[in-house]
């Protein structure tokens, strides 16, 4: 015969009294109320220090001025929520979940609030000096003009998190996650950002010490943003995911310049050189880029969005899979710019050629009628022509390669210089047409307006 023990794990419980006291009174010091169902309760102004409140439900309670001074709130949950002007110094809030919580100007002085969910959390004003925020979750939430000295952050996701005018001296930010923080104006003396990611991160107006800990990368970043230096000599470097808003970088040599991903408002580049640079997936917004060396520039998947090109050279730009709303790009050189994929918004300003040859690019010319069109020194790879109707058109020096013509009827058009590696030629009808090699072709039948 077999016997089956049963043996129950005692499960951790409030103490009834405890909790009656606390609802009634709003006082219990020292209480055991873990795993107290107090969602809703009108608790503001209570005591409850040094009580044990471990997975304790707050869920929509009202908790402003509450004092939880030394209380141990392990995975306690505060949604919904209101903690303002708390205090919460030397509380145990390790794993609990504060998401949205209004928390504006608690006390949360030597903290524990390790892989704590502050996610959009409103802790502005806020007394952290000394607290553990280990491996917390703060994104998208508001630390602004918060006191974080000596704060422990390390592995902390502040993503998008709102830090302008905060003290983060002597903080430990090693290997947190900053990416779209803002950091405006905020105290940065002695801060360890070792090995953090500063992904667009707004360092604008920030004060940094000898001792700030940055990588090299964003030490220069930090010069850029909060020193005026113009005409600068930055050939070659490294500024990818940069945030550089409000930098004047007019007549500086930006040549090769890695600026992928970077963020650019209003910033001045007005004659700086850029050749070769790379703005691939950048967001750029009211750039100044009057008469700016742009050649052979990558601005694969970028945004740009107000920003000026008058007199600034793009030849053999790429501005595939760009999205560009309220550019003006009148008076741009633009030779052989690729428009493959690219998205233009009507408050996009091209001059009349390039407009044609973008929307070639986008739609195609398959079957078209074509005349008059000015295509010289354009990039038309791989663009279909089948059975389009090309009179009088200006292909000199185009890139054609891998365009198909097949079918297609070129009449007193010129394609003189143009690159046909790779082109499909296959029933080409030409006529008076000028041929890559310079000579003409011969037209033994009058097609008429055909």
């Amino acid at each position: 015969m077999s016997v089956c023990l049963l043996l129950s794990l005692p499960v951790l419980a409030y103490n009834g009294a405890h909790l009656e006291q606390f609802i009634d009174t709003k006082a219990c010091i020292g209480c055991d109320l873990v795993n107290a169902p107090l969602g809703g309760r009108d608790l503001r102004g209570g005591d409850a220090e040094n009580a044990d409140l471990r997975n304790a439900d707050f869920k929509g309670a009202k908790l402003e001025g509450i004092n939880l001074l030394g209380a141990d709130l392990q995975r306690a949950d505060f949604r919904n929520s209101n903690l303002g002007g708390a205090n919460l110094e030397g509380a145990d809030l390790r794993e609990a979940q504060l998401p949205g919580v209004y928390m504006f100007r608690a006390v949360l002085e030597n903290a524990n609030l390790g892989k704590a969910n502050l996610e959009r959390a409103n802790i502005g004003g806020g007394e952290l000096q000394f607290a553990d925020l280990t491996e917390a979750i703060l994104e998208d939430a508001s630390l602004k003009n918060a006191d974080l000295t000596s704060a422990n952050l390390p592995l902390a996701n502040l993503v998008e998190a709102n830090l302008e005018g905060a003290d983060l001296t002597r903080a430990n930010l090693v290997e947190a996650d900053l990416s779209n923080t803002t950091l405006k104006n905020a105290t940065l003396v002695g801060t360890n950002f070792g090995a953090a990611t500063l992904f667009r991160t707004n360092l604008k107006g920030t004060q940094i010490s000898s001792n700030t800990v940055f990588d090299p990368k964003w030490t220069l970043i930090w010069e850029l943003v909060n020193t005026r230096v113009l005409g600068r000599d930055l050939e070659g470097f490294d500024l990818s995911g940069a945030n550089l808003e409000g930098v004047n970088l007019e007549g500086s040599n930006l040549a090769a310049v890695d600026l992928s991903q970077a963020y650019l408002f209003i910033v001045n580049l007005n004659g700086a050189d850029l050749p070769q640079s790379n703005f691939e997936e950048a967001a750029l917004r009211y750039v100044d880029f009057r008469n700016t060396d742009l050649t052979e520039t990558n601005f694969l998947g970028a945004d740009i969005e107000h920003s000026e090109f008058k007199g600034a050279d793009l030849t053999k730009a790429n501005l595939r899979n760009a999205r560009l709303s309220d550019v003006d790009l009148r008076g741009a050189k633009l030779d052989f710019v690729n428009f493959q994929d690219v998205l233009l918004n009507p408050g996009t300003l091209l001059g009349e050629k390039w407009q044609v040859v973008a929307d070639i690019i986008s739609r195609g010319a398959e079957g078209r009628s074509l005349q008059d069109v000015d295509l010289s020194n354009s990039y038309l790879v791989g663009v279909n022509f089948r059975n389009a109707i090309l009179r009088n058109a200006d292909l000199r020096g185009a890139n054609l390669e891998g365009a198909d013509f097949t079918g297609a009827r070129l009449i007193d058009g010129n394609l003189e210089g143009a690159n046909l590696e790779n082109t499909i030629l296959e029933k080409v009808f030409y006529c008076r047409t000028i041929l890559q090699d310079g000579t003409e072709s011969a037209c033994e039948i009058d097609l008429g307006d055909g």
